[in-house]
Order: C-alpha cells, then structure tokens, then sequence
C-alpha cells in the first residue's frame, strides 16, 4: 500500500479487470458497497451528510475528470 488511497483503489480495480472481473457495473456495485460501508462508520447523526458529500464528490470528480471543467480541477489523480 502506498500513501495514495486513490492511486492504491484504482490499482486494486485495474487487477480485477486484468483477472478477468471487467463487468464495470459488477465493479461498480462493489466500490458503492464499500462506500455504504465508511458511511457506517460514521456517527449515526453524520452518516446522511457523509452520504450527501460522497455522492457530490463522485458527481465533481466525473465531470473535471471528463473534462468538463478544464482548469478547475481540484482532482489529484
């Protein structure tokens, strides 16, 4: 594992696809469970923000990474 959490996900997905697992709805489905799960992890009272906040952040990372917002990305990868 490295220091980039991102960069260590997006390694971990591309040995999936490489082992054959390249259904990337299956992929997916398995990252937004993982999501549901650090949702948990939260204080009952923070969980609808978390949520809200991680949807968000999917939704931005899409659209400057697509090059929707060129020049604005906040994106480090």
């Amino acid at each position: 594992m490295s220091d980039c959490l991102p960069c260590d996900i997006n390694d971990l997905v591309r040995e999936h696809v490489e082992g054959g697992t390249n259904d990337l709805v299956e992929i997916a489905s398995m990252m937004a469970e993982s999501v549901a799960d650090l949702v948990l992890l939260a204080r009952e009272e923070d969980r609808a923000n978390l949520l809200a906040h991680a949807i968000s952040a999917v939704g931005q990372m899409v659209l400057e990474k697509s090059g929707a917002f060129e020049g604005t990305s906040s994106a480090t990868h």
